[in-house]
């Protein structure tokens, strides 16, 4: 399985911080949840779907990690920390601003690629072409089934990097209940 392959182990400096955070929530009555063999998107996605479920429960997740974009639903909202401030989105505005639907960002990362997950992309494919790309076509497969509509150079890179393009099979976060 490529994906995540050759991320590096957590640092111990990091892992030290693991028994002082915890103390530190549980003193201000903070839950905290861990689950062996399971990364916190994993869990967070798992909150969002039950979110998602149940109408009693609205979800916000505070983060800087643009993959959680994905979950941003009816009952999930994301409040995306940037270097000195943060955007509130929703449905509504995260569409606005981005033109996709949130799940779409799973396609937008299969199109222009994320080294640090180890997704390939196709190369010579940015986030802004990625986005336009999404706006017209919806999805990854919307784009391949339109393939002889999109000319010149992008055309050429859709079509020589498309097995890298479908290298994504994990990519959508594990947030099936």
């Amino acid at each position: 399985d490529f994906y995540k392959q050759g991320r590096s182990e957590t640092p111990d400096e990091l892992k030290m911080q693991f028994p002082i955070a915890k103390q530190i929530l549980t003193a201000m009555g903070i839950k905290y949840y861990e689950i062996d063999n399971y990364e916190a998107d994993d869990i967070i996605g798992t909150f969002s779907k039950y979110c998602d479920l149940d109408d009693r429960y609205d979800g916000l997740i505070i983060s800087s990690d643009k993959d959680l974009l994905q979950l941003i639903s009816k009952h999930v909202e994301i409040k995306l920390l940037k270097q000195k401030d943060y955007i509130r989105y929703n449905e509504n505005n995260f569409k606005e601003e981005w033109g996709i639907d949130p799940i779409n960002i799973i396609d937008l990362k299969a199109l222009m690629g994320d080294a640090s997950d180890n997704i390939p992309g196709v190369k010579g494919i940015g986030e802004k072409t990625a986005l336009k790309l999404l706006v017209q076509y919806k999805t990854l497969d919307g784009i391949y089934e339109n393939i002889d509509s999109i000319k010149g150079s992008v055309h050429e890179k859709l079509v020589n990097d498309k097995d890298n393009a479908y290298k994504r099979e994990n990519t959508q976060l594990e947030n099936e209940a």
